[in-house]
């Protein structure tokens, strides 16, 4: 994706020299679609923190993908019916990986 006429959002992340969390739908055609992503950010030697699922579970994907990716699937949100703070702060505390974003 640019972020401008010159840079993409690789370039951005290499920059910012911080590890990436990969944010990934769960749906069908997101192996290939992660796993391409996944391969870019290595080919950058951009550090991958984790991947994260969004929408309905799909623990063959979130498997294929930790497989093949060898990354951590580090949490999943499922389709909210409401977006607000809350909600968010909820689906952090019961399907992320807490230790994945400490040092």
């Amino acid at each position: 994706m640019p972020v401008n006429d010159r840079e993409f959002m690789l370039d951005l992340i290499a920059k910012l020299k911080l590890p990436a969390i990969l944010a990934a739908r769960s749906s069908l055609g997101t192996i290939n679609h992660t796993l391409l992503s996944l391969a870019a950010l290595h080919a950058a030697d951009i550090p991958v923190q984790g991947v994260v699922m969004i929408g309905e579970p799909n623990k063959d994907n979130r498997d294929t993908i930790e497989r093949y990716g060898h990354v951590q699937v580090i949490g999943e949100i499922p389709q909210l019916p409401v977006l607000s703070r809350t909600a968010l702060v909820q689906v952090f505390e019961s399907n992320f990986d807490r230790s994945a974003f400490s040092e």
